[in-house]
């Protein structure tokens, strides 16, 4: 199972992330992908979804 990540916590590794829902894992499609650095936040997110890194 993919790590999950939640909008503010800090970024482990530079990728590309995509969205989630967090009450059956649905994916929120690719226009909801976010490139995040290392070290930055993650940005925020659609409502009751998570990040994965895809």
């Amino acid at each position: 199972m993919a790590k999950k990540f939640w909008s503010g916590e800090i970024c482990p590794t530079k990728g590309i992330y995509g969205q989630y829902r967090d009450t059956n894992g649905a994916y929120a499609g690719t226009q909801h992908d976010r490139k995040v650095e290392k070290g930055s936040r993650f940005p925020p997110s659609q409502n009751n979804h998570h990040f994965c890194r895809k």
